[in-house]
């Protein structure tokens, strides 16, 4: 499987997620075997004017976790450019945000706004594959509310101008993370495309991956909460995970942190063993992870709990 001349091993991908995504996270999920793996998204007005050293810092992206897809949003054509060229050294993909529906997003007229504004997103995209080599993706949803559902004119104009692959939440910006995601309008974006597709929404394990390729006929699925809560999603042996194997691997993210953060905030570290513990089984409360004031004592509490 391919996204422009990048090589994907597995057609089950890591969603971007805002102050979810940091490098030891993304490692965590390429070592649970996601093909892909997606920064999370970065606001080109914050990118554009750092140095390569800020930027390279910023991003820090191990080899090991390749290949990365570096999510950016915007709607300044000048910014989202110099920014593309801020990135591509470290890249493998870059994506162009056209999903993210939080209010002071939309406000801004980035995100999914600008589904309501074909004619200048189809000129950002257009600029965008012509400045870099690498290959450009966009993530978008299927329209901005249900009286509107542009979707499959929005894929193929971005086909149109080059793009690589588009990947489809399969809800309007309306929607947010509400109800139920519309996989038949994905399968219809996936049979009016030649480019790759993914289809995004409401996979909280492997079988229902699965479950969703086979609806939408896609080319890969994004997982991004269900991911959060599980890292161990992408691996097809690990439908049934035990106690001591989730253990396993919350101390292995916490050693990948220790080991590859350019920060140490606990406040991050405990969040992301709090999510993990979704579906440990104990009679221990496992909240109490969240008033843990360093790292050293959250490893400690994983060690012991039963």
């Amino acid at each position: 499987m391919k996204i422009g001349n990048v090589d994907i091993s597995s057609n089950f991908v890591l969603a971007p997620m805002a102050a979810v995504n940091c490098t030891s996270f993304r490692m965590l999920c390429k070592e649970n075997k996601a093909g892909l793996v997606y920064t999370q998204m970065f606001d080109v007005e914050l990118i554009k004017n750092k140095s390569r050293h800020e930027v390279k810092d910023l991003l820090n992206i191990v080899e090991s976790e390749r290949p990365v897809s570096v999510q950016l949003i915007g709607n300044n054509e000048d910014s989202i450019i110099k920014s593309v060229k801020q990135v591509e050294e470290f890249a493998d993909i870059i994506d162009f945000n056209v999903g993210c529906s939080e209010k002071e997003i939309l406000a801004q007229g980035y995100g999914a706004y600008l589904l309501s504004n074909s004619a200048l997103l189809e000129k950002i995209v257009k600029k965008m594959v012509q400045t870099t080599a690498k290959p450009v993706t966009v993530k978008m949803r299927i329209g901005i509310e249900a009286q509107k559902i542009v979707a499959v004119n929005i894929a193929k104009i971005l086909e149109n101008v080059g793009v690589a692959a588009v990947c489809v939440h399969g809800r309007t910006a309306q929607q947010k993370l509400a109800k139920k995601v519309n996989w038949t309008i994905m399968k219809q974006v996936k049979e009016k495309l030649t480019i790759p597709v993914m289809a995004n929404g409401d996979v909280t394990s492997h079988l229902e991956g699965l479950d969703l390729l086979n609806k939408t006929t896609c080319d890969f699925v994004m997982i991004g909460r269900g991911a959060r809560d599980r890292p161990w999603i992408f691996d097809s042996t690990k439908t049934q995970i035990s106690n001591a194997e989730i253990k396993k691997q919350i101390l292995r993210f916490i050693e990948l942190y220790n080991k590859y953060e350019k920060r140490s905030s606990s406040s991050e570290v405990r969040e992301h063993v709090f999510w993990m513990l979704n579906d440990y089984v104990t009679k221990q409360n496992t909240r109490a992870v969240l008033n843990m004031r360093n790292i050293c004592e959250i490893e400690d509490f994983i060690h012991k709990i039963r």
